[in-house]
């Protein structure tokens, strides 16, 4: 018997959904982002159609069962773990460049599909069991630091025109082009060096997280910081 899937299905082009591939050799982890909604814990299951309700603040803890909405890209085999970025609420819905502060509440989680709820063409309610969580705060401890590959640097200028936001210790930078394709990081100034601890890229088939510690040189943050604030494209919030 063929192990069971869910493979959502593009609502624009109705292609079927990917498998994510697992391995990155820059990266140590490598998950799913803004495909998953978190569900309040003491909520009810909405219909796939709703677009109000309520979405969680609570960090998921390892052994937990949570119940959570998945769209296309999706794809994953029923009991296989996956990786998949978390953020609470508010910078779920609008970004850490509107909600900064959630930054330190928010973590690589480690799962797998327990049962599936209810499933749409491109998108479903399944839950999962928490098997692993690790807060993005955590990853420079985890994992040792290693040099940034040049192709991962070269994304962010193809595009010329960095979108970066400052907080704290935290550097957050966006690139992309006319919404159908692009890259993100989220780096921190950690020991008198930036370290990337989050990359991710994404397209209208895919939408990635990568977690590590990739150590970038001072110079190549701080040019592409002049060249955000030369295009006013650089905000600094405290």
């Amino acid at each position: 018997m063929k192990p069971e899937v869910i493979a959502l299905r593009c609502p624009s082009c109705k292609d079927v959904s990917e498998p994510l591939i697992r391995e990155n050799a820059q990266f140590n982890i490598v998950g799913y982002e803004d495909i998953m909604e978190w569900l309040d814990e003491d909520g009810d299951v909405p219909g796939l159609d709703e677009q109000i309700w309520a979405r969680s603040d609570s960090i998921p803890v390892k052994g937990q069962m949570r119940t959570v909405k998945v769209h296309h890209p999706f794809y994953m085999v029923l009991g296989k773990p996956f990786w998949v970025l978390y953020t609470p609420a508010l910078s779920s819905l609008n970004g850490w460049d509107s909600h900064p502060e959630e930054i330190d509440q928010s973590a690589f989680i480690q799962c797998y599909i327990d049962q599936v709820l209810v499933e749409g063409e491109s998108e479903a309610w399944i839950q999962i069991h928490v098997h692993e969580v690790l807060l993005l705060t955590e990853l420079q401890g985890t994992f040792p630091p290693r040099e940034v590959k040049e192709s991962y640097l070269e994304s962010f200028e193809m595009f010329n025109d960095p979108y970066i936001v400052q907080y704290q210790d935290w550097t957050w930078i966006s690139a992309g082009s006319q919404g159908n394709i692009g890259v993100w990081a989220l780096i921190k100034r950690y020991q008198e060096q930036y370290h990337m601890l989050v990359y991710g890229d994404w397209d209208i088939h895919s939408n990635n997280a990568y977690g590590g510690n990739a150590v970038v040189p001072d110079d190549r943050i701080e040019g592409w910081i002049q060249q955000a604030m030369k295009n006013q494209r650089y905000e600094h919030l405290l």
